[in-house]
């Protein structure tokens, strides 16, 4: 009977589906080549032009043929680091040079392999990663899903570190990070682990298989021999490889009947990866009947830090979700017309319901430990590295699903006893974008400053005047139910925080329109004129002009924390106020 033939990243991606948190990532430098970290060989290739520089070489068309020359030896990065930095603190410093953007650049960002691997993780599928990498891209790409994960660099911290079974994601950095002179490099420091590393890598081989990406298998004689090595052969060996591996390679591969996996690039191949294995788990995840599910089992991991790490579980599936979606074809295509962007803003609506209604419930009932990872949920859904091209309505609403969660999560925050310290945290919350510098919450996110969206495209409310408020507002009230004891006390709370995030941000543009020249203008929402909740603009104004130093809302740092920021403020927002008022007739 003939044997059936799967494809390795197919059998690859059944193991990670059926068999969760069992394979361990190996990841050398080439995972992070897209994002301008040099691998090893172009780092060998640059000294050997520094080489040449210092002995009045330059100009040639083949450095390596030049150091065969000169030499007479083959290329070696570790005989040449040595020969350039001698020591092993200054060994760092070139190989920080290199990790590190050059002034004037854009700081390193992760690669989408990287993301991929973050998702991977946040999935559940991978839990321990041995890197030879010495950069933080992984780290970094694992906080913006709102994992922190344990970082092993040394002996030290083998000693503290959560046991691997416990942790949610563990990276063992095997030669050191960049900002640690006791990084490994040269063939010597290569050559041996010390016996509390030697113990940590023999225990993951041993319990964990193995996927390797952006590794040759050439240099890292410690790495290579623990693999070869390695007793057990209870879970699948695969190797990523953009070309044929090296004989050296061929032998691990070989020793640990491995399965070769032929790839273009690692940016490809984890993107695919994580397409299949969230495809596979898809099957098997229960819907939205299950949106009261989830609400449900937010509220109770978000009271007890015990649950910390299911909350945060819980948030990044939400996250992974809505922002695979945003980066796909799917998000849109085409022109946008009327039509097209009225049906983008009810699919980022939907999208986005259980993570917004998460954020609800973890700015009204969490603990401040599940209120910091909700914050980093929200900047997750900022889509900072995307590009910025295209038409402007698309790029902006980009921002809309993370413009929700701020306004759900300042009106639930206004419910709480410390209101004004969670409203604050929130409104201050750093957001960047590519290249520009990072701003407030308050400044980047109220629906009303979402660059260049003119609400009046909204269907039937072209003639309102508010229409993101209105429109938003109903959607608030229909799910405020999860915090709130009665529909009017959501309708009042929804004005309230639109109201504060207006005065918030009419004193941080301030803080700007000194240095920019710009006219005064703030995120204004239905509370200009409306009657109905009971209290109107000119009480909501004599109200701010009542507060004192001792006022929670100042003790929580709002208007700089001062009487002298609200008073420079109030004259502004008064004029602003009275101007937009006169618009409308009451």
């Amino acid at each position: 009977m003939p044997t059936i033939q799967i494809d390795p990243i197919d059998s690859l991606s059944l193991t990670l589906h059926h068999s969760p948190g069992v394979q361990a990532l190996l990841l050398g430098s080439g995972i992070s080549r897209s994002a301008g970290v040099p691998t090893g060989w172009e780092i060998t290739l640059d000294l050997i032009r520094r080489l040449g520089s210092v002995q009045g070489v330059s100009d040639q068309q083949d450095w390596t043929a030049w150091y065969r020359e000169t030499y007479k030896k083959e290329p070696s990065y570790s005989e040449i680091l040595d020969a350039v930095a001698a020591a092993p603190a200054e060994r760092r410093s070139v190989i920080h040079a290199y990790i590190e953007a050059q002034d004037g650049d854009d700081p390193r960002q992760p690669t989408a392999a990287h993301r991929a691997i973050a998702n991977l993780v946040a999935l559940g599928s991978i839990r321990v990663v041995l890197t030879t990498n010495f950069d933080r891209l992984l780290e970094n790409a694992l906080r913006d899903v709102g994992i922190e994960p344990t970082v092993i660099g040394s002996d030290d911290a083998i000693l503290g570190a959560t046991p691997l079974v416990h942790s949610r994601c563990t990276i063992i950095k095997l030669h050191g990070d960049y900002m640690d002179a006791r990084i490994k490099n040269t063939q010597d420091e290569l050559k041996t682990y010390s016996p509390a590393m030697d113990a940590l890598v023999d225990r993951v081989l041993d319990e964990y298989g193995l996927i390797i990406a952006g590794w040759s298998g050439d240099w890292d004689t410690a790495l290579r021999a623990a693999i070869m090595r390695t007793p057990s052969r209870r879970f699948p060996f695969y190797w990523a490889s953009r070309g044929a591996l090296s004989q050296l390679g061929n032998d691990l591969l070989n020793q640990r009947a491995g399965k070769l996996i032929p790839i273009t690039d690692a940016d490809s191949f984890f993107m695919q990866l994580r397409t299949k294995v969230e495809a596979l788990a898809a099957m098997n995840r229960v819907h939205p009947e299950s949106i009261a599910l989830l609400v449900a089992e937010g509220k109770k991991l978000c009271r007890d830090d015990r649950y910390s790490a299911e909350w945060s579980d819980l948030l990044a599936h939400e996250v992974s979700r809505f922002s695979d979606w945003v980066r796909s074809p799917e998000f849109f295509q085409g022109s946008p017309d009327n039509a097209s962007i009225n049906d983008l803003v009810k699919r980022i609506v939907a999208k986005s319901e259980g993570l917004r209604r998460l954020v609800m419930i973890g700015a009204r009932w969490g603990t401040d430990e599940a209120f910091r990872t909700m914050l980093r949920a929200i900047v997750a859904i900022t889509f900072r590295d995307m590009d910025g091209s295209g038409f402007t309505y698309v790029i902006s609403l980009r921002l809309l699903g993370a413009s929700l969660c701020f306004h759900w999560g300042v009106a639930a925050s206004l419910l709480r006893a410390d209101a004004y310290d969670r409203a604050y945290r929130l409104m201050h919350l750093i957001i960047s974008a590519k290249y520009e510098q990072g701003l407030p919450a308050v400044t980047r996110l109220p629906l009303a400053a979402l660059s260049s969206v003119e609400w009046k495209f909204l269907d039937g409310l072209e003639r309102r005047h508010t229409p993101h408020s209105d429109y938003f507002s109903e959607i608030f009230l229909n799910e405020a139910k999860d915090i709130v004891v009665g529909p009017n006390e959501a309708d009042a709370v929804w004005d309230d925080s639109e109201f504060l995030i207006a005065a918030e941000s009419g004193y941080q543009r301030l803080l700007t329109k000194e240095d920019k020249d710009l006219w005064f203008w703030v995120p204004f929402g239905r509370f200009v004129w409306r009657r109905e909740s009971g209290t109107s603009i000119s009480q909501r104004m004599d109200y701010l002009r009542g507060l004192s130093d001792t006022s929670p809302e100042l003790k929580a740092g709002l208007f700089g924390g001062s009487m002298d920021g609200l008073n420079k403020t109030l004259p502004k927002l008064t004029k602003f106020f009275e101007e937009e008022g006169s618009r409308y007739s009451w």
